[in-house]
């Protein structure tokens, strides 16, 4: 009879630790293990009537990012053009980065942005500052 119950007891404590387990070890991620947040990468394109700055993050999954940034024309003494803090961008991803177009008066003229990327948590994802300067324009022979 003891050998009986002692089996029961066992059965019973075995079937309790699987099921505490299973709703244990369910799907969800704490926040340790989630996906980090993405590097950005940065593209400058440099054209006669403007400059392209494009802020690229390594990661096809579109997200929400808070930007500060100043544009400066007529660098390095330059004039701030634009200038932002903690501007929301929606929907950033590979396929649609964070993109800053500056026209040029004169195809001579240089610009500057100097950026932050913060993700919704406050984390710096990246910060940098690029300037573009126009090309030495090279002779060509008659």
């Amino acid at each position: 009879m003891t050998s009986t119950i002692m089996r029961a007891s066992f059965a019973c404590l075995f079937l309790t630790a699987v099921l505490l387990s299973a709703g244990c070890t369910g799907q969800e991620q704490s926040p340790a293990e989630q996906a980090p947040d993405p590097d950005f990468r940065s593209e400058t394109f440099n054209y006669d009537d403007r400059v392209i700055f494009r802020f690229i993050p390594d990661t096809g999954e579109a997200a929400t990012y808070s930007v500060t940034y100043t544009i400066e024309q007529g660098v390095p003494w330059g004039t701030t053009i634009d200038s932002r803090e903690n501007l929301t961008y929606e929907n950033v991803s590979r396929d649609n980065p964070i993109e800053f177009v500056v026209l040029h008066q004169d195809p001579s003229d240089s610009a500057a942005i100097e950026i932050e990327i913060r993700s919704t948590t406050g984390e710096v994802l990246h910060r940098s500052r690029t300037s573009v300067q126009p090309g030495t324009p090279t002779p060509t022979l008659p």
